[in-house]
């Protein structure tokens, strides 16, 4: 019975105790400071709470407690003794804290190389591979930007005509009826000495022309020779001698270019090697002695004939030189055709805003009267700026760019303004500096090229 007393009364004390304790731990709070929290968001490695305080009546440090590890607390023992009050960023296991921390640092990582590689991407997207194997297969040219004397540029049009100096007329020796040696029409090519015209004189109704000249011919002559030996007698005048001379001439000048006829009448024929230019009759026409048949261009020499806006007058002075082209392909310089400035125009015609100025030079070849053309009137050069050969500039929607070479088989594009055109270089107003190099032939290419969304050699960005 004792026993069973003694077993009673240690129950009654040691229900008595725990009741009080749980009480104090009701109200036990931990209070924890940021640095403990955030301690306790990590791993507990010289984890160490200093600022770790209790709500009982005589507070205390645990320093040993709050420098514990938690890896090796009692779990069920710490939450059943402690009632902590954390921050909601403390309200997570640790484990899975650990794995986020790390999931953190590495995402942090990974977006760092993505930074780094964006950066560089960016640095280089505008750059375009074109190796050096196949420029060498095109027409493919670089050159150093410089600048050079360039003029103002005067934008008009003309027409292309033959030369005056390279007609020559043909003309009838005799009155009488024509006669085409073979077929002819404008444009017609024909070689020095080649019959082009017969001339009729048998059906004429005051006789044949022919007969006639032959006749007077051989009067005048007999005239002269009995003329020169009463001279040399000094039986006659020296004013008679020579009045029978000039009239001997005459008449040898009229029969001579006829004495050849035969039966299909006197030939005419052609001058010198050239084509058709204006032909003046047709077959069967009558035509009187020193009547213009046709004419005959050869255009070694041909003119340009610009027709220039008023308000441009006062520049024309200072005009040197011209450059044209035929529907926009190639274009011709005058400097290089041996031409030069014939006159400008001092009026313009009625009802007309236009002025001429006419050039003089070189046939490449090519070229026919009455082409029209598209003309760059160049003016004396006043300055220095840069320019290039139209052939490095390409165009997108309205804007101008140029390939510039940035590296070894890589360029860039670059946009560019531009100021005056002569047809053959263009000025650059801005976009470019000199001592840059830039693609002056097979700019098409380097763009094709930039198409095909090439990536420059030497740039990969893989990590």
């Amino acid at each position: 019975m004792k026993h069973l007393l003694y077993i009673y009364i240690i129950f009654g004390v040691t229900l008595l105790f725990g009741c009080k304790q749980q009480n104090t731990q009701d109200n036990h709070t931990h209070v924890h400071s940021e640095n403990c929290s955030h301690a306790h968001a990590h791993e507990h490695e010289g984890h160490n709470h200093d600022a770790h305080t209790h709500g009982h009546d005589v507070p205390h440090e645990h320093s040993a407690e709050c420098t514990h590890d938690h890896a090796h607390h009692n779990e069920a023992e710490s939450h059943a003794t402690h009632n902590h009050t954390h921050s909601a960023e403390c309200d997570h296991s640790h484990e899975g804290h650990n794995h986020a921390h790390e999931a953190d640092l590495h995402a942090s990582h990974n977006h760092g190389h993505e930074t780094d590689a964006h950066n560089e991407s960016d640095e280089h997207s505008d750059e375009i591979n074109f190796p050096d194997a196949q420029a060498a297969r095109t027409d493919f040219e670089i050159q150093e930007v410089k600048k050079c004397a360039f003029g103002a540029i005067i934008p008009c049009s003309g027409d292309i005509s033959e030369a005056q100096s390279n007609r020559t007329a043909i003309v009838s020796p005799i009155d009488g009826r024509v006669t085409f040696a073979s077929t002819l029409t404008e444009g017609s090519t024909v070689k020095q000495g080649d019959i082009l015209f017969y001339i009729d004189t048998k059906s004429l109704s005051s006789g044949d022309a022919t007969v006639k000249a032959k006749a007077e011919y051989e009067r005048a002559k007999a005239e002269y020779e009995r003329a020169k030996s009463l001279y040399d007698q000094r039986i006659v005048s020296q004013k008679d001698f020579e009045a029978a001379e000039a009239e001997y001439l005459r008449a040898e000048a009229e029969y001579l270019p006829i004495a050849s006829g035969d039966e299909k009448g006197i030939a005419v024929k052609a001058a010198k090697s050239g084509y058709i230019v204006g032909l003046a009759i047709a077959n069967g026409d009558y035509v009187a002695s020193g009547a213009v048949l046709t004419s005959l261009a050869d255009n070694r020499r041909m003119q340009l004939v610009v027709e220039v806006p008023q308000r441009y007058y006062k520049q024309l002075q200072n005009v040197v030189s011209a450059n044209f082209s035929i529907d926009g392909t190639e274009t011709y310089s005058l400097a290089e055709l041996k031409g030069r400035k014939l006159s400008i125009g001092r009026a313009t015609a009625a009802g007309s805003a236009m002025t001429t100025v006419t050039f003089e030079f070189d046939n490449p070849g090519n070229l026919i009267s009455g082409m029209y053309v598209e003309v760059a009137l160049q003016c004396r050069a006043d300055k220095e700026c840069i320019a290039l050969p139209v052939t490095a500039i390409t165009e997108a929607q309205g804007v101008h760019y140029v390939y510039v070479q940035v590296h070894p088989e890589t360029y860039q594009r670059r946009e560019v303004k531009l100021g005056g055109n002569d047809g053959r270089r263009v000025v650059i107003t801005e976009g470019l500096h000199e001592g840059e190099h830039v693609v002056t032939r097979g700019a098409v290419q380097v763009k094709m090229a930039a198409a095909s969304g090439s990536i420059p050699h030497g740039h990969s960005h893989n990590h």
